[in-house]
Formats: C-alpha cells, structure tokens, sequence
C-alpha cells in the first residue's frame, strides 16, 4: 500500500471502537481493495494523486481556532455560523444553531446517544472512483453536524469547514447531513476554509434528503490557501417535486476536487446545479457532477463557467444518466471555459447516457479565449485593454452568480472573486 493509505488504516485503529466501528471497518476494507483513484479512473484522468499518496497523514487535532480559518462569507453576510473545526461540530452557546423550523445537533454527540438511528442516516456509498473519497470519509468522520429542516426557514444557514494545522500533513473528515421535511425550505451555505500555510488534507461528505415537494438551494464555496487539498462528495436525493439548486464555487486551494451526485427519485424532481471554477496559478480544479433521472417527468440543468491563467487546470466533467422508464426527462448542460494563458488547460466533458425514449436531453462545450470583437467593442468606447480584460472576465464568471438567492451570500462571493481579478477596484464600481 501507499504511504497515505497505511495512514488512513492507522487513523482508523486509533479510533475507540464504538457502535459505528463495524460501518466503518467495512468502508474502510473497502477502500483500502480499492485503492486510491488514479488516472485510469474514468473520472480522475485528468487529476493526478501522486504526491498525495506519497503523505503519511495524521488526524488533525482538535482545537480552538481562534481568529484562523476566519470566513469572509461570514464577515460580509454577518450570519452567524455554524462551525466545525478539524472536523469537530462547535454548537457552542447554540445561538447559531437555534432558529425556528431549524434543529442542529453534532453527528458525534448523536453516535452516543443513538447510534442506530445515526446509522439509519449515513447514505451508503458505491465502489465507482468519483465516490471513493467519500468512503474513506465514511470510515474516519470523526464528528460533522446534522440539519432538520421541517418548515420554511427565511434566513440562510452558515456552516463554515475550518481546517487549523496542527502537525505536518494533517487530515481533516468532516461530514453534514441535510434533511429537509415535505414543504419545508432552506438556503443552506457550506464555507470551507484553512488557516494561512497549512499544507493540509481536507475530505469533506454532505449529503442532502428532500422529502416531498420540499427545496434546498445549497452553496459549497471552496477558498483555501495555496497548500490546501480540498476533496469534497456531495450527494443529493430528491423526493416527487423537490427541488434543489445547487452552487459550486472554487476561489481558492492548491487542489480541489468537488464532486456533486444527484439522484431524481420522484416525479417532478428539478436538480439546478451551477459552477464557478477559477484556476489561478498553479492551482488544479476538478468538479464531477453526475445527475441520474430515475422518475418520469423529472428536470436537470447543469451550467459551468471556468477560466485558468498561469499554469492553472480546470476540469469539468459531467453527466446525465436517464434511466429506464423516466419519460419525460428533460436535461441540459452548458459548460464554458476561458483561457486567460498559453500554459492553462480547461477539460470539459459533458455526457449522456439515455435509457429511455420519450426525453429531451442537451449538452454544449466551449473552450477559448476572450471574444475579440467584444474587446473591440470595449476598446472602441475608451476603455483600455487591461480594463476591458478585466470586465469582460467578470461577465462571464458572473454568469454563475446571477442565480443565487441570497443577496448576502452572492456580494460576498463577488467580492472575493473581483480581488482575484486584475483591475479590481475598476470592477466595483460596475457592481
């Protein structure tokens, strides 16, 4: 085995045996035969793990962090949020948590209370490569938060991922469970970030359950330093005439990998799922979203807007599998992407995979640089080169952005990605 995959075997003989330790030896078991995805997966071809597998981790501590891993989601918005730290539920006082139609407890504190019916909640996972690391994330969570949601909730729910180095390598698996009971609404935003130099491993899971005619639209926003491995599965399962929309933001991370499964269980299931992937630098980002139509009459649209400078790498590869019998599927996927240097690579790979007959299924993939005559048009009006680039770029992500509910949550989003543009006191003004 690789170095990282005895660590993860050890990590998980260092845990006291409780009564999860029989799940979690099994995942375990299985994704040690497994193994870790390599480029002969069909989802990780672009995405190399080498040096990743060459670590030895070690579970990182809990602590208080203190003003590290500060969230600027929260800073803007002043939502009071909900933190785990290390992996570690902070409930604290419980004012962040307490709200009405709202119940939050912390996963380790329901293991001890309840273990059957906490494990009656963990989704099982398949043995497929773009669900790997959410198995391994089975086998080591430590603690994570569960949400009920059972009426409309007007104010959005702040999670905020911390990861705090505390010795070289250091690991993090946290994990969010989502309910959301028939009618019920929520805007649930997931913040994950890491403390300044931290050379850490982040394997985040959430997953998402929508009753009946019940609807989440969820934010997972991605903005770690540039030593940072993010890893993160989010799976989605949706009830008849639910709906969830979904945002994927990557500002920041040395790596980042964000997979998105969505399952349409019911007649008039609409999954909206939305992608803003920015690979500056160095940094690699690879989204995977996969939306599978198991009903009739059940809708889907994936967008994806991506733009690499530097050396930078951004991989999006998605696909809409309409199984047999959901007739009257529709679905359509847009995915963009922009080139800002000769040494950046963007992949796309929208796919289709049809088991039935009576559907209406789209996909488009573009991949270039900025539109010519529209820098024509911007340099003909006055405005000079590096200005008009920088407007231009921000059209394009902000694509993406134009769908967000929460008024709070898409300015603090702008902002951030504005300072990762050139320019950027320029592009305020056009706010």
């Amino acid at each position: 085995m690789s170095a990282a995959l005895q660590s993860f075997e050890a990590a998980l003989r260092g845990r006291p045996v409780d009564a999860l330790a029989p799940m979690r030896a099994e995942s375990m078991r299985r994704f040690l035969e497994l193994g870790l995805p390599n480029s002969a997966d069909e989802t990780w071809r672009y995405t190399s793990l080498r040096s990743l597998a060459a670590r030895n981790y070690v579970d990182a501590p809990r602590v208080d962090a203190g003003a590290q891993g500060a969230s600027w989601l929260a800073a803007a918005s002043r939502m009071p949020p909900v933190r785990i730290v290390n992996g570690f539920a902070e409930l604290g006082d419980g004012s962040a948590a307490e709200r009405p139609g709202v119940a939050i407890r912390g996963l380790r504190a329901l293991a001890a209370q309840d273990p059957q019916w906490l494990l009656g909640r963990i989704a099982p996972v398949t043995d497929t490569d773009e669900e790997r690391w959410a198995l391994l994330n089975r086998a080591l969570f430590v603690d994570g938060i569960h949400i009920r949601i059972d009426s409309p909730v007007p104010d959005p729910i702040l999670i905020v991922h911390v990861a705090v180095l505390g010795a070289a390598n250091s690991a993090v698996h946290s994990r969010v469970i989502i309910e959301a009971a028939p009618g019920a609404t929520a805007t649930i935003i997931e913040h994950h970030v890491g403390s300044p130099g931290a050379a850490m491993l982040a394997n985040s899971a959430t997953q998402i359950d929508l009753a009946a005619d019940s609807s989440v639209e969820h934010y997972r926003v991605f903005s770690g330093n540039e030593s940072m491995t993010h890893i993160d599965a989010l799976a989605v399962r949706q009830a008849r005439g639910s709906r969830c929309r979904q945002f994927t933001v990557a500002l920041g991370g040395a790596l980042v990998r964000a997979n998105l499964r969505a399952y349409l269980d019911g007649p008039g299931a609409t999954q909206d799922s939305h992608s803003l992937l920015v690979g500056h630098g160095a940094r690699h980002v690879d989204c995977v979203a996969t939306v599978v139509h198991a009903s009739p009459h059940t809708t889907s649209t994936q967008t994806s807007r991506a733009i690499a400078s530097g050396t930078g790498r951004v991989v999006f590869n998605s696909k809409v599998v309409v199984a047999a019998g959901a007739d009257g599927s529709q679905s359509n996927q847009s995915a963009r992407g922009l080139l800002l240097s000769p040494t950046a690579e963007i992949d796309t790979r929208p796919q289709l995979e049809i088991h039935a007959d009576d559907v209406k299924c789209a996909h488009g993939a573009t991949t270039g640089r900025l539109d010519p005559d529209m820098m024509f048009y911007l340099l003909s009006r006055g405005i000079d080169r590096a200005a008009a680039q920088s407007l231009l770029i921000y059209a394009f992500l902000d694509d993406v952005l134009t769908g967000m509910s929460s008024a709070a949550a898409r300015s603090a989003i702008e902002n951030a990605l504005i300072a990762e543009l050139p320019d950027a006191e320029l592009l305020r003004t056009f706010r």
